[in-house]
């Protein structure tokens, strides 16, 4: 052991671990099995300041930091061969001040608690759609589902539309707090622009009133209704209102392609059908409806799809304007081909998120680091599977699935705001980065200029990492 590990251990109040050591493959392990790395070590701080040691014993010994939360990171960017801080352990907390309507969240909480803590006094915020990924990838890359968006987007915005205030270790140690008065750049820049900045071990969220009920409905299609379904969506989201949400998935049911929406209602069932009526009218051909489904119970209900464990490769785009049959069946082709040439690929599948973007809309561009306020209809190709020789035959897969689309509908290209700029997909949905220029458009530079400031020697890189301005 070098002394320099020896003293790490003496400055912690939590452990570190090594390879071999217990606690050593929880730490490493991930959502995705092909995101693991053989760190060199897995520190788990109690606090800030082990979190301060842990950066300064990573600098000394010249070792990459990668941070973990909750580890559903798709392009492994919580994975390194390095120093992993994983904060899963001792900060996966939240606590909820009913008086103020804010929601204190640890660093390595998943969205579970968090969704607990505000449902305790009939509060919520904006969260993901699967409770147990981790709260810090969500809202600091556009914060949070998957890009922050949760079902409560329509009426709340992103969840990094929803951060009042984060508890932050700098590069150089130092533990400082960041909101609107103190930091303030420091603050612009972390909602949205990822872990470029430091380890937040703490995030405040704004909360609002919420029912302990809601209305939500699978409802299931033949693949043969598609355009149908396309065109009355898009007719649908139109002039749907801020409580509403949808999906539309695609996935596989005895190796045939079958169209499930999932349908979200903030209130109650009568006003939910009513709301939804031209989907209704389509007659579909089957439905699993919850009248009064537990809102706690509603960021829990893909759990199980999306469980930990497998290998897992996907790849977000955003088609413009609208999305459009010709599109949505040149993807389902596409993945049909793939399945036939490689039956281990059968888990397969494309999500098309239908949700009111009035909220998110209504927030100028340069009012976060997040660049993603276009208009268009986000879509996340993926494959679930298990064999590592696959993995290559994987990524390939789910590019043609991407480019099958490309071929009949415009993407987005670049980042920006509403029907001029359209935004790039939500960036967590990429596992093959294209540079952070592309990913944050006109808040780039800015980007650049806070960077400079707290992390001029680019400690933290391993999401779509920002180039300090020069001086």
């Amino acid at each position: 052991m070098s002394s320099a590990y020896d003293q790490l251990k003496s400055l912690l109040s939590g452990e570190v671990a090594r390879p071999g050591d217990e606690g050593y493959e929880y730490g490493i392990a991930r959502w995705c099995d092909n995101c693991i790395q053989q760190a060199a070590y897995v520190v788990f701080p109690k606090n800030a300041e082990d979190v301060s040691a842990a950066i300064t014993f990573a600098k000394a010994e010249k070792v990459e930091i990668a941070v973990c939360g909750g580890g559903h990171s798709w392009s492994g960017s919580s994975s390194t061969t390095g120093l992993v801080i994983h904060l899963g352990k001792y900060f996966n907390t939240a606590r909820c001040d009913p008086d103020a309507k804010l929601i204190y969240v640890g660093g390595g909480a998943t969205w579970d608690p968090v969704d607990k803590a505000g449902a305790a006094h009939g509060l919520a915020t904006v969260a993901g759609t699967v409770n147990h990924t981790g709260v810090g990838g969500r809202v600091l890359i556009v914060v949070i589902d998957t890009r922050g968006w949760g079902w409560l987007t329509g009426r709340h915005g992103l969840a990094l539309d929803n951060l009042a205030q984060i508890t932050i270790v700098l590069a150089s140690g130092e533990i400082v707090t960041a909101n609107e008065n103190d930091h303030p750049d420091l603050f612009w820049g972390c909602r949205g622009g990822g872990s470029n900045f430091g380890v937040i071990t703490e995030f405040v969220f704004k909360a609002h009133p919420q029912r302990a009920t809601v209305f939500f409905s699978f409802i299931w299609f033949p693949v043969e209704r598609l355009e149908e379904i396309v065109n009355t969506m898009e007719e649908w989201l139109e002039t749907a209102g801020p409580v509403i949400s949808g999906e539309v998935l695609d996935p596989r049911s005895n190796g045939e392609p079958v169209i499930r929406l999932m349908y979200f209602y903030n209130g109650p069932a009568d006003e939910a059908r009513k709301a939804a009526k031209k989907i209704y009218e389509l007659e579909p051909a089957g439905e699993l409806a919850f009248d009064e489904m537990p809102y706690l119970q509603l960021n829990s209900i893909q759990n199980l799809a999306m469980g930990h464990g497998g290998r897992k490769y996907c790849k977000g785009i955003t088609v413009k304007p609208k999305l459009t049959y010709e599109a949505v069946k040149a993807m389902i082709t596409a993945i049909d081909e793939s399945v036939k040439d490689e039956p281990e690929f059968a888990a397969s599948g494309a999500l098309f998120e239908f949700t009111p973007k009035q909220a998110v809309l209504s927030v100028p561009l340069d009012a976060t680091a997040y660049a993603g306020r276009g208009t268009g209809r986000e879509c996340l190709t993926f494959i679930f599977y298990q064999t590592p020789s696959l993995d290559s035959k994987a990524r390939a897969a789910v590019r043609g699935y991407t480019q099958a689309v490309a071929r009949t509908a415009p993407l987005a290209d670049h980042a920006g705001k509403g029907d001029d700029a359209i935004g790039v997909a939500y960036a967590n949905y990429d596992p093959e980065p294209k540079g952070a220029a592309l990913v944050f458009g006109s808040n780039y530079p800015r980007l650049r200029e806070v960077k400079r400031k707290y992390d001029p020697d680019r400690v933290f890189n391993r999401w779509y990492p920002i180039e300090p301005a020069t001086a």
